[in-house]
């Protein structure tokens, strides 16, 4: 541990760097927040858009199905020779239909028919479960209700849908309460002369039920209101169906939610808002249905379905939107406290070691001034390096031609004067000095290689192997060698070091293979990890894979001089060519089973 001091100026320097870290930490944390609550917020958008546009399509489809009913009924052919006939039998088949009609669909409060004074004349009540057909003494007169007075202005065809209210008996409000949507068209005899309607009364608590299940408890809340705010479906029992009692109409949406029912009323048809109160959706139901949408069939003469006002409302609270956030929000907080314990520690531990770190920019001033020294030294020594290339060149080369010329000589002109023990040293004094010469040849490539700079270009690979094959051959002509050569073998590469790569590899290749009859040589390409590699393959002598390790070293050899000639160099040479192409190079082996050299680029 370094010594340091605590002083002012050390709690100065820890503060500088502590408070543009703390205030980049809290900058990050709002804009975390932010980018999450926005996510969440999201999500519960899409989510209260989607249960309110399952609603609406249920409210459609069941305001559908009973429109697709009570046009069967009023074309229902037992109706219709009743109204021809007029004779009891009739009358009673009719009766007994809708009681039927009642007892199986299970839709309907009420299936009835009403003469155009406004008097039942057939009625089948649902019963609550226990369907019944009215006696003619129970049976009511209803001209003076509204749904009455409105299907007597129907033209033929057309369909009337009452508002969404509570069913009444007697004037009186029933008990318990029985949700209805009365739907109605006039009925006309064969003649073509009204005589009736057909009403009937949809138990309207079965899609109330169905639009609240689209919400979740605890959670939000589906609500269906009238064109006037007053909740049908809404937030408790204690405000629906307002407009029905005289004590309660104060109970509406313009009451308790005035920011929200402002939003609605000048809003589009669907929209989605948020409020002091929380999150709205809605969708506004159109005042006005074709009759292809309302049914799916058209049928002639029928003009557009008219339609009471009706609201589809999702609502979730404020207080349900924080809690969705209260968990982030402690994750955050709890996120920025440890940031900023961290910070201050390391704050701290900066400015303590500044001093250090002062005088470290000091020490690497000095390295950097030694380095720069280091390399002034280095080009220098590179600059000996090429004159001792250009000495072993030219100068090391005339005594070894001198030693091997006059070995020569005098081995040629005084054989006669030496005995067999004498022409052995000489001719050993001959191969060594021409050895030495394939050294410095060989050196000189490697040194040229390890500076030359890869200039790519496209080689065409197939035929620079062809090549050097011919040469090899011109230089054995008695051998037998089979040569495959991949055709159409390209690569972006320094066309002058890719013959150095091909006259090792296939050289070796040629030398290792002397003792086959046939030799088989190859050069080819194929996928290897995911990566295109060539390969030069041989059946020649092999090597042990446990000596692999030595291939690419200088000088380093796998078998006798005496049997397979060479320096030891060529391999590292090809190594350090494959390595300044970016590649890489491995060979895979067996004694006496040939070898493979795969290579990159």
């Amino acid at each position: 541990m370094f010594q340091a001091n605590v002083s002012a100026g050390v709690l100065r320097r820890a503060a500088l760097i502590f408070l543009p870290l703390a205030l980049a930490s809290v900058a990050i944390m709002v804009l975390l927040y932010r980018a999450q609550s926005d996510a969440t917020f999201s999500v519960t958008q899409a989510a209260e858009q989607k249960s309110v546009e399952i609603s609406q399509q249920r409210f459609v489809a069941t305001l559908a199905t009973v429109i697709s009913d009570v046009r069967f009924l009023a074309h229902d052919p037992t109706l219709r020779r009743w109204l021809a006939d007029g004779s009891a039998t009739s009358w009673a088949d009719v009766g007994d239909e809708y009681l039927a009609f009642v007892t199986t669909k299970g839709l309907y409060d009420k299936v009835r028919f009403i003469d155009l004074t406004g008097r039942e004349r057939i009625r089948a009540n649902w019963n609550k479960g226990d369907p019944v057909r009215v006696p003619v003494d129970e049976l009511q007169d209803k001209g003076i209700r509204y749904f009455v007075q409105e299907t007597l202005k129907l033209q033929a065809g057309d369909i009337y849908v009452s508002p969404f209210d509570l069913n009444e008996e007697h004037d009186k409000i029933e008990e318990p309460v029985n949700p209805a949507i009365r739907v109605s068209t006039l009925v006309y005899d064969p003649s073509g002369l009204p005589r009736g309607m057909i009403v009937m009364n949809y138990l309207g608590q079965r899609i109330l039920d169905r639009i609240a299940l689209m919400g979740t408890p605890d959670r939000d809340q589906i609500w269906l209101l009238n064109e006037a705010g007053y909740w049908l479906l809404g937030p408790s029992r204690d405000v629906e169906w307002s407009f029905m009692y005289p004590d309660r109409e104060q109970h509406r949406l313009e009451t308790l939610y005035p920011e929200a029912w402002t939003r609605l009323q000048n809003g589009p048809a669907s929209g989605q808002f948020a409020a002091e109160a929380g999150l709205f959706t809605y969708v506004k139901l159109p005042h006005e249905l074709s009759a292809a949408a309302a049914t799916g069939a058209v049928e002639p003469g029928s003009r557009p379905l008219r339609l009471p006002g009706w609201v589809i409302m999702a609502f979730t609270p404020q207080s349900v939107l924080d809690a969705d956030l209260a968990p982030l929000k402690q994750r955050l907080i709890l996120a920025g406290a440890v940031l900023l314990l961290l910070f201050a520690t390391a704050s701290w531990f900066l400015a303590l070691y500044w001093e250090e770190r002062r005088a470290a920019e000091e020490q690497m001033k000095a390295l950097n001034h030694r380095l720069a020294r280091d390399n002034a030294e280095l080009d220098a020594v590179n600059r000996e390096l090429e004159s001792f290339s250009y000495s072993v060149s030219h100068d090391l080369r005339a005594p070894l031609r001198a030693i091997d010329g006059f070995s020569q000589a005098l081995n040629e002109d005084y054989a006669d004067r030496l005995d067999a023990e004498g022409q052995s040293y000489l001719k050993r004094v001959r191969q060594a000095a021409q050895r030495m010469g394939m050294l410095i040849d060989d050196l000189l490539r490697l040194a040229h290689v390890t500076r030359s700079e890869v200039v790519r270009e496209e080689v065409d690979l197939t035929d620079m192997a062809g090549k050097v094959l011919q040469e090899l051959e011109r230089a054995a002509p008695g051998r037998s060698v089979v040569a495959t050569i991949a055709p159409g073998l390209k690569a972006q590469a320094d066309g002058r070091l890719m013959r150095v790569v091909l006259d090792n590899l296939l050289g070796n290749a040629w030398k290792f293979t002397g003792r086959r009859d046939p030799a088989q040589i190859e050069l080819g390409v194929e996928t290897v990890d995911g990566e295109r590699a060539y390969y030069v393959r041989d059946n020649g002598a092999g090597f042990d894979m446990a000596y692999a390790g030595k291939l690419f070293g200088a000088f380093q050899r796998l078998h006798d001089a005496t049997a397979f000639p060479g320096t030891g160099v060529g391999l590292a040479t090809v190594q350090r060519v494959i390595r300044k192409h970016g590649g890489r190079i491995w060979a895979q082996s067996s004694p006496d089973q040939g070898a493979t050299f795969y290579f990159t680029l």
